[in-house]
């Protein structure tokens, strides 16, 4: 009598494959979560450049920063393009807030000083960047930029 082998696959070597699989799967989550955050991070910055450079035409124009008169502009990730405080932001410094994503952003107007500030934050406690949740920008009358990263 001949035996005859039976096609399949063994024990093993499903445990084996199951093994390298999980091997990936948990190198793959760490990885992703930092492509994440850089990827938030890059939109916070390259949409903090835009509203500051704004923010600097718009006073070269009109000696004054936006929001005027004490006001707080807050925009939040869940408001949508046509809400009342991305259009009052898109008219008045001439540019496209992104909507939708998962950062927020608030204006605050000049304080004593006369510096103007922008404070980006993701929505969830997701980190922006490395060990910051949000940065701070802060425009003085000069055209001078500071950076000042939240935990």
């Amino acid at each position: 009598m001949t035996s005859r082998r039976q096609s399949g696959f063994t024990l093993v070597e499903i445990i084996v494959v199951i093994a390298i699989l999980g091997i990936l799967a948990a190198t793959a989550v760490p990885v992703f979560r930092t492509w994440q955050m850089r990827a938030r991070g890059t939109e916070a910055k390259v949409m903090a450049r835009q509203i500051l450079d704004a923010q600097i035409v718009y006073y070269m124009e009109h000696d004054k920063f936006y929001p005027p008169d004490d006001t707080t502009i807050e925009i939040y990730h869940a408001d949508a393009s046509n809400s009342p405080n991305v259009k009052m932001v898109a008219d008045h410094l001439n540019i496209v807030v992104p909507t939708g994503h998962f950062l927020e952003y608030t204006l605050q107007p000049a304080n004593t000083l006369g510096e103007f500030s922008l404070l980006i934050s993701s929505s969830g406690k997701f980190q922006i960047f490395k060990d910051a949740y949000a940065v701070q920008w802060i425009v003085n009358k000069k055209g001078e930029i500071q950076e000042i990263p939240w935990s």
